[in-house]
């Protein structure tokens, strides 16, 4: 999910909770619990599709994002 959201990010992607639940190849409701979870500890963000309020997006946080930003540069480094 980290991953899919990171390149998603980078691609001026957005991600519907479906589509990130089909991205971690694992059960749904393990998808939707883990996705749950990473919102409510700020490591994603929830947006209302303003165009259809059935679905919803899941992006990372810019403090998540940036996190991962400098792990991926670390490990250039090596």
């Amino acid at each position: 999910m980290l991953l899919d959201l990171y390149a998603a990010h980078y691609e001026r992607q957005r991600v519907s909770v479906s589509s990130l639940c089909i991205a971690a190849a694992v059960p749904a409701t393990t998808a939707l619990r883990w996705i749950k979870t990473m919102c409510d500890t700020g490591k994603f963000l929830r947006e209302c599709d303003p165009h259809d309020g059935r679905r919803i997006f899941i992006s990372l946080s810019e403090e998540t994002r940036l996190k991962m930003d400098a792990y991926f540069e670390d490990c250039a480094e090596d």
